[in-house]
């Protein structure tokens, strides 16, 4: 939140988001608080986690540009609902790009957050080390709280459950970011 004090623009755009959908809100509360934790245990100074940090609170903003209908669905989307839904990622980083102090970590994030190592994720198709690093750190954050959370569309995962399909899913994550957060994050406990 220190970080909110240079950025009152992404605050006040949280806060918006917060009145549109509060599920993406508790979202984005969550990958953020992942994204600082992750980033202590590896080891990053605090610039770096704070950046993680702000970048998580705002990397699902641009969500905020698509109809109520579709966030609040409970079934499967359509192939032209989910269009609409990878557009998210360019709104967002089109949204924080605009703010003064925005720092490209941040817009990073946004954007590519749902990028995957093997290069079949969106809006760009990016592959491996092309992809951002925070970017490659918050598509971790952010599928692990989306599996273990209730979704309007999905009741929550176990951690088991979340950790063995991350694990089962070559070329989604950054193999060796993946390892870490299973074994900082996981298996010594910080995440319960």
């Amino acid at each position: 939140m220190a970080s909110t004090v240079n950025n009152a623009g992404a605050l006040i755009a949280v806060a918006k988001l917060k009145q549109k959908d509060e599920v993406t809100f508790l979202h984005s509360l969550a990958v953020s608080a992942l994204m600082v934790a992750f980033g202590r245990a590896l080891g990053h100074d605090e610039e770096d986690v704070r950046l993680f940090g702000l970048g998580g609170l705002v990397h699902d903003l641009g969500k905020m540009a698509l109809p109520d209908a579709i966030l609040a669905n409970t079934g499967k989307l359509t192939a032209g609902e989910m269009d609409l839904v990878r557009t998210h990622p360019r709104q967002g980083y089109e949204m924080i790009s605009h703010l003064e102090n925005s720092r490209q970590e941040v817009l990073d994030i946004c954007l590519y957050h749902h990028e995957k190592f093997d290069g079949s994720g969106y809006p760009c198709g990016l592959a491996g080390k092309e992809i951002p690093y925070e970017a490659r750190l918050a598509a971790i954050c952010d599928v692990y709280d989306a599996l273990t959370t209730v979704r309007p569309y999905k009741p929550a995962w176990s951690q088991g459950e979340a950790v063995n399909m991350m694990m089962r899913s070559p070329g989604h994550f950054d193999p060796n970011l993946l390892s870490a957060f299973m074994s900082k994050m996981v298996i010594n406990g910080t995440l319960h």
